[in-house]
């Protein structure tokens, strides 16, 4: 039997790629388990300056861009496709978040295997696997951090140019606005009723109001509520103390991190639905060397009190 997981890095400087690729192999003909090749090597002309050479065929991006967006660049504009944008430039910001936010997610899936490679491997391989997971980490930092830059700049370069259109093109984009969003409310409401069909053994032709009222109905706000525990919060360089422990925990479970209305950059793990399971991680972690963890709520994004999450959670 041969199990692998494979893993990959780039890092790009002048027309030379430093990159390296890890698999980890299970094999009857190994005894030991698992072993680590790394491959170095280099290539000319890696970073593309946007026009192929002649004969050269053009590569097609493995991270596809959905068409259809949610994209607020003021109170007054809103963009629900690609197409909206008014620069090339800031159209080009968007979709480079875009990608950058699959990049993401393909290396915390990839993070998360190594992670379970890791907690199965013998004692002396847990150190070549644990330079991986360091890495992936790294990456998703630098990421996490870019990809709100992208949307901003793009958000400022739009909204720049609607402050200085004049007043009929907004309304005549509002309005377009306006169909566009009811053309897709039509078509998911064609959708939702198709699907319905399918399930149904009896053909029930659903009205609008009545879709509204049932997404109302089903749709709880206990689905909305996540519980994390925040294992540290720094404004400024982190101590070599604390980032050695988030080092360290990042070998065991993922590790995410913000920065606060304040600057500050707030480190979490978990992604727990009760509070119950909040506080078993938060018992946990601190066996695995965070001194004061903290448990934290947020509503669809936006943080909240433990005590406002438990009471809407009914979970008291």
């Amino acid at each position: 039997m041969l199990l692998f997981i494979a893993g990959s890095r780039y890092l790009s400087a002048g027309n030379f790629r430093l990159g390296y690729e890890a698999f980890y192999l299970s094999n009857t003909s190994n005894p030991e388990g698992f072993y680590l090749q790394e491959q170095i090597y280099y290539s000319q002309d890696t970073v593309k300056t946007g026009h192929p050479k002649p004969g050269e065929a053009v590569e097609k991006n493995e991270f596809s861009i959905h068409e259809t967006v949610d994209f607020h660049v003021n109170s007054e504009i809103l963009y629900l496709s690609i197409d909206h944008f008014r620069k090339n430039e800031s159209k080009k910001m968007f979709s480079d978040g875009q990608i950058k936010e699959k990049e993401l997610s393909r290396i915390s899936a990839q993070t998360d295997s190594l992670r379970k490679v890791y907690a199965s491997s013998p004692g002396k391989k847990k150190d070549e696997i644990s330079v991986l997971i360091l890495k992936s980490e790294e990456h998703s930092m630098i990421l996490n951090s870019e990809i709100p830059v992208l949307y901003q700049n793009a958000r400022n370069m739009e909204d720049q140019y609607w402050q200085a259109a004049p007043l009929n093109e907004k309304v005549r984009f509002q309005e377009k606005i306006k169909s566009f969003r009811d053309s897709l409310a039509l078509q998911e409401l064609k959708e939702e009723k198709e699907k319905m069909a399918k399930i149904l053994t009896d053909t029930i032709l659903i009205s609008h109001e009545s879709m509204q009222r049932k997404e109302v109905k089903t749709e709880t706000v206990t689905s909305t509520i996540v519980y994390k525990i925040q294992i540290g919060a720094y404004k400024g360089k982190i101590p070599d103390a604390s980032n050695k422990m988030i080092k360290k925990l990042s070998m065991l479970r993922k590790v995410e991190n913000y920065s606060d209305e304040k600057g500050v950059k707030v480190y979490t793990t978990g992604n727990l639905k009760t509070y119950q399971e909040a506080v078993t991680l938060q018992a946990q972690v601190k066996q695995e060397g965070v001194k004061n963890p903290v448990i934290m709520a947020f509503q669809k994004g936006k943080k909240i009190t433990v005590d406002e999450a438990r009471k809407l959670n009914n979970d008291l």
